[in-house]
C-alpha cells in the first residue's frame, strides 16, 4: 500500500481497516500455547497475522 498513489492508498485503507478490526476482534488466543512454553502462553498475540 505504501507505493500506491495517495488517493488509492486512502481508499484501500478505508476498505481494509474495518476488515482488520473484525479480524483482530475474532482472533482468539491459541488454546494450546501453554503446552508449548510459558512464552507462548503469555504472548499469544505475537502469533497473530497482522500487516500494517
Amino acid at each position: 500500500m505504501r507505493r500506491l498513489p495517495t488517493a488509492a492508498s486512502r481508499e484501500l485503507r478505508r476498505v481494509v481497516d474495518p476488515l482488520d478490526e473484525e479480524f483482530l476482534r475474532k482472533t482468539l488466543p491459541d488454546p494450546r500455547a501453554a503446552e508449548l512454553s510459558p512464552w507462548h502462553a503469555q504472548a499469544w498475540w505475537r502469533q497473530r497475522i497482522r500487516e500494517r
